[in-house]
């Protein structure tokens, strides 16, 4: 049974990647790639996603979390040093190969460390962060660590991508979409970004894209969306007998359609891919502001 639920840098961004299941264009450049995610430096479909922009002809350097680190968000490490360096106000890092590096942290330690510690010559051309297993989309997208990598490169003007594969919960046992043919697709998003960039960078400024592949086996095309309300998967905290005060954590799934029409989950349940282009301002709409401003304007 299907899921329930199928069925200003925006408007730049649209009119590039509408036709981006098209043929490639003909080979840029190569780029400098920062790759990370947040299952660690040796998940397979981190794997994937290197060797499909290698075999693009580009120069990738993984800096990602020496272990699991899905759910991180936007994290970073904050528990500064104000005296003699210990283990609590310390991470480790090691270069396992010429192009891996493993840091223990979160994925956006990973990248403020590669751009410190590993890029010293300058920055990447880009940093992508991914492939993850299962969706990003909707307001999962807030907690995922593969997103968060992509919003510390996005503060510091470097242009970003989280690339995600989504996982169909419905089948048994549950589907996870083409890894391979999700890290290709991201390869040709970045020579669709380098053929129209008209030799400036290759998203607006502190501008990343949050891609999710659907695991439909046939792909209709791209859309580019918005970040939905829904999260197709939460956690869920019941008692259990385990000690007096433990609640174990189950997954608590919702597939219904997504309120937000043009959403990135709908257009996952319409068989498209779903790019959103994010800035990391979670401010409110202009008519939000307006009103709170209206009603607490008067406080001293």
């Amino acid at each position: 049974m299907r899921r329930i639920f199928r069925s200003a840098a925006a408007s730049a961004v649209a009119v590039a990647f509408l036709t981006t299941t098209a043929s490639a264009a003909p080979q840029q450049e190569p780029l400098d790639v920062l790759l990370t995610d947040d299952d660690g430096h040796a998940a397979p479909t981190l794997a994937a996603l290197k060797q499909a922009l290698t075999a693009a002809g580009h120069r990738v350097t993984v800096v990602a979390p020496c272990d699991d680190q899905s759910g991180s968000g936007t994290q970073l490490a904050s528990n500064y040093a104000s005296g003699e360096p210990g283990p609590e106000n310390t991470i480790t890092a090691e270069q396992l190969a010429p192009d891996v590096w493993s840091v223990c942290g979160s994925p956006g330690d990973a990248v403020l460390f590669g751009l410190q510690h590993v890029f010293t010559s300058g920055p990447p051309d880009v940093v992508i962060s991914g492939a993850n297993p299962g969706q990003n989309a909707g307001v999962v997208a807030n907690h995922s660590g593969t997103v968060g990598a992509t919003i510390a490169a996005g503060e510091l003007s470097i242009p970003a991508i989280a690339i995600s594969v989504e996982i169909d919960l419905t089948a048994n046992p549950p589907q996870l979409g083409n890894v391979a043919a999700a890290a290709e697709y991201t390869a040709r998003v970045l020579d669709r970004l380098q053929s129209t960039s008209g030799g400036a960078g290759l998203l607006p400024e502190h501008v990343s894209l949050n891609i999710n592949y659907p695991v439909a086996p046939a792909v209709k095309g791209t859309r580019i969306t918005k970040t939905g309300r829904n999260a197709f998967v939460r956690p869920k905290y019941e008692p259990t007998d385990l000690c007096e005060n433990c609640y174990v954590i189950r997954p608590q799934v919702d597939l219904s359609r997504d309120p937000v029409a043009d959403s990135d989950n709908n257009a996952l349940a319409d068989d498209y891919v779903s790019i959103t282009p994010l800035d990391g301002d979670w401010t409110a709409s202009d008519g939000v502001r307006s009103s709170i401003r209206g009603r607490l304007g008067t406080l001293r």
